[in-house]
């Protein structure tokens, strides 16, 4: 399985913020990174009225769309996918997959705990949760863990490229 992190918080507490600052920088090191986001709530990719919708509508279970620059598939699901089983549907080329949510599966961590919307860490008890991306430092929760800068993606991505990168290659 290619290398896997992922951002987990409550909701609001800037976990997609982060993920847009992070991405760049491994980026720009040279690294191919793919995303996965779990979402809680039902979701919407294609537009009504637009080919896919339609062919949606009409009863297909997957379909694919595809231009000379980018693909994507629409597909029903028997039952919720794992993060791993996703996984396996990313290109070769992916250097490291930044999930985002999936806090109850078994994966490296990286809890975002941020003042005013944090109020529990979310997986303490969890043995995957490798580090505690925080602007609350001095939080007794927070106590005896790895501790990154919140608002530092520089600090956060060298993280990742060190500890879950590099760490299986």
């Amino acid at each position: 399985m290619k290398p896997l992190v992922t951002f987990v918080g409550t909701s609001g507490c800037g976990k997609t913020t982060l993920i847009e600052k992070v991405i760049p920088l491994i980026t720009a090191k040279g690294y191919n990174v793919s995303t996965i986001k779990h979402d809680a709530h039902e979701f919407q990719m294609d537009k009504e009225g637009k080919d896919t919708w339609r062919h949606k509508k009409a009863g297909a279970r997957a379909i694919l769309i595809s231009n000379s620059r980018q693909y994507a598939m629409i597909c029903d699901a028997e039952k919720e996918k794992t993060v791993e089983e996703l996984t396996s549907l990313l290109p070769d080329y992916t250097d490291v997959i930044i999930a985002e949510g999936f806090k109850k599966e078994l994966q490296k961590k990286i809890e975002v705990f941020r003042k005013g919307f944090s109020t529990k860490l979310q997986c303490a008890e969890d043995p995957n949760l490798m580090a505690v991306a925080t602007d609350m430092p001095d939080n007794p929760q927070v106590e005896g863990r790895i501790l990154l800068d919140l608002n530092d993606p520089h600090q956060i991505a060298e993280f990742i490229i060190e500890e879950i990168i590099k760490a299986v290659h």
